[in-house]
């Protein structure tokens, strides 16, 4: 293996480093664009539930406190003055 002076150093490196499978060997298939897909899926699934889920308990904290409000016959909280 010869290295020469003029060439540039991406292509010397390129040229003494021979590890890991050949390209043909190294490609995902269709299995890894399973598992991607099935992932990007599940995580949109879960951030819509979780939005839902917010949503329904910022609408029970909204009627939780004017509930409390209301029962309290309107009046501030001495503790807040």
């Amino acid at each position: 293996m010869e290295i020469l002076a003029n060439a540039p150093l991406a292509q010397v490196v390129a040229q003494t480093q021979e590890f890991g499978p050949e390209r043909d060997q190294a490609m995902a298939g269709p299995f890894g664009l399973f598992v991607t897909v099935f992932l990007v899926v599940v995580t949109v699934l879960l951030v819509r539930g979780m939005n839902k889920h917010v949503r329904r308990l910022n609408e029970r904290v909204a009627r939780e406190a004017a509930e409390a409000r209301a029962a309290d016959g309107g009046q501030d909280d001495p503790a807040r003055a």
